[in-house]
């Protein structure tokens, strides 16, 4: 019993420890995107923009989205590669997430 619960801590701890790349590249991150644009986190956005994630909605859709936002390449790589955990500090401090630039 308790090397399970090791085995499901020391889990969780490396998941919180990587960023949105590292677990697209293991395979964890969902698979199709089955909303429309406009209720699209800007994450959610970022991946199937720029063709890391499946969807079912238009390039056009995606691409309109996408300049409403004035998102950008630089902005979607860093949102990607920061870590979950950073991001779980941020949310329990309640700061604001960082404006597209």
């Amino acid at each position: 019993m308790k090397s399970q619960l090791m085995v499901i801590v020391g889990l969780c701890i490396i998941i919180a420890g990587c960023s949105s790349h590292q677990a697209q590249q293991m395979g964890i991150k969902g698979g199709i995107i089955n909303s429309y644009a406009r209720q699209m986190s800007n994450s959610q956005l970022c991946a199937t923009y720029l063709k890391q994630q499946p969807t079912n909605q238009t390039r056009v859709s995606l691409a309109a989205e996408w300049r409403h936002r004035k998102l950008s390449r630089a902005y979607c790589l860093k949102q990607e590669n920061e870590w979950y955990l950073t991001k779980f500090a941020k949310w329990l401090v309640n700061e604001k997430p960082a404006e597209p630039k």
